[in-house]
């Protein structure tokens, strides 16, 4: 088995074992066992749980940070707003498993504490690149837009993942475009 492929599969077990049964009630035994590798294997990769849930962390991290990636400036700002939510609720709908985990973590306060570093690393860069997005496209008010796209997008996957059965990703999609995407006309 090659060595990521063997990290990528452990990974995987334990968030979904994690998303299931808990971070605490989940063992590295149970975790070796839903990925079919060995306790010791898990454990050459992983130096304790709390390393396994911070690779989680890291792992969806990465996936955000290519996500907030498509808004890097170009000159079309319209069509940087549609790539970027497009790929932001496509995450929603795909990820649910491992959103659901992460936000249960906030409430947890010994592993918000294991997890805190990582994901303020990842809103920081999330804002930042919000804010360059809208300064670029001659926003008024750049810094207090980007945080209150920040926060819409935050209440979307909130109520898409804990809140609401049947939430309406799509329109709300539509809308929050909608609702930015005249902004530098303004």
């Amino acid at each position: 088995m090659r060595p990521q492929l063997g990290k990528d599969k452990i990974r995987q077990a334990a968030l979904l074992l994690f998303a299931k049964n808990g971070f605490h009630t989940t063992s590295i035994s149970q975790i070796a066992e839903a990925a079919n590798v060995s306790k010791g294997l898990t454990y050459n990769y992983f130096k304790s749980k709390e390393d396994l849930l911070l690779a989680i962390i890291n792992k969806a991290s990465e996936e955000m940070f290519s996500i907030a990636e498509t808004m890097i400036p170009n000159k079309n700002y319209d069509k940087t707003l549609r790539l970027f939510l497009d790929r932001y609720f496509l995450s929603i709908e795909t990820n649910k498993d491992y959103l659901t985990f992460q936000l249960s973590l906030l409430f947890q306060p010994d592993l918000k504490q294991i997890v805190q570093a990582p994901l303020q690393k990842r809103a920081d860069y999330l804002l930042a690149l919000t804010e360059t997005m809208f300064r670029t496209a001659a926003v008024k008010n750049s810094t207090m837009t980007a945080r209150r796209f920040i926060s819409e997008l935050d209440g979307v996957a909130l109520n898409a993942l804990s809140v609401f059965k049947d939430y309406p990703l799509d329109e709300m999609k539509e809308q929050l475009y909608l609702n930015y995407k005249d902004l530098p006309n303004e």
